[in-house]
């Protein structure tokens, strides 16, 4: 018996070797909308105990300074992922923008191959809008298709593409890896690769926009910067700390 558990273990624990994240990563981010300060962000990611295989990621931003007197956010996103796959379980969103206040529940029922979403505003006590939606066996929430895209080759020239769902009907994302460039951050320069997600002009967005993504070369992937350049100006998202959560 001893010789058959570790025969199962053993590729398991290979498998958690190669995730290119570790439990308890945090990841700190400084937010500039232009030129000014604009807020802080975190990424969380911690195994899901009640679930063997399954990851939790929570992302939080927070507004400061001038920018939070004329449009104050407290954002906070919790995923559900399994690996190896990294298909979605769900994503709970508690989004606190200007006088927009919104609870919002996407479970993912892959077996059944149906999404449910729950709306709900906040600051009043009407009931929440409810709908459900078909999608495929596996599909990415706007936070786990991070993690999942830390985990591929990501070769300059090439693309990928995932199913994501936010919602509504599932797109299919496709994504351009572009270039390798360094990006200075608080504490340090890092060799990273760029990364464009198609998202605006309809596919998950509406308006017109472009974001980009770098992730670090080495085995790690860091997502060291974000940058939206939308409507009102160019948003960027850079690391300022990587630590562990227990620390």
């Amino acid at each position: 018996m001893a010789l058959l558990g570790a025969l199962i273990l053993e590729p398991i624990a290979a498998q958690e070797i190669r995730l290119p994240f570790s439990a308890g990563e945090k990841l700190r981010y400084a937010v500039r909308w232009r030129l000014l300060p604009a807020g802080n962000a975190e990424l969380v990611v911690i195994p899901d105990r009640t679930a063997p295989g399954r990851w939790k990621a929570t992302a939080k931003a927070s507004s400061v300074g001038y920018v939070s007197n004329i449009y104050r956010v407290e954002d906070e996103y919790q995923s559900l992922f399994r690996s190896p796959g990294f298909c979605s379980s769900g994503i709970h969103k508690q989004i606190q923008e200007g006088e927009r206040h919104r609870e919002v529940k996407l479970e993912f029922d892959s077996r059944r191959r149906l999404a449910r979403l729950e709306d709900r505003d906040t600051t009043d006590h009407t009931p929440p809008k409810v709908e459900q939606f078909a999608i495929p066996e596996c599909v990415q929430d706007i936070l786990s298709a991070v993690y999942y895209a830390r985990t591929l080759p990501l070769t300059v020239g090439q693309s990928f593409e995932f199913p994501l769902n936010d919602g509504g009907k599932t797109i299919q994302i496709h994504v351009e890896v572009q270039a390798e460039e360094e990006v200075a951050t608080a504490i340090g320069k890092f060799q990273a690769i760029r990364v464009e997600p198609d998202l605006f002009s309809g596919h998950l967005f509406t308006g017109k926009g472009r974001l980009f993504l770098w992730f670090t070369k080495d085995a790690r992937r860091l997502p060291v910067q974000l940058r939206a350049q939308i409507g009102v100006g160019t948003i960027t998202a850079t690391l300022t700390g990587i630590e562990r959560e227990n620390n």
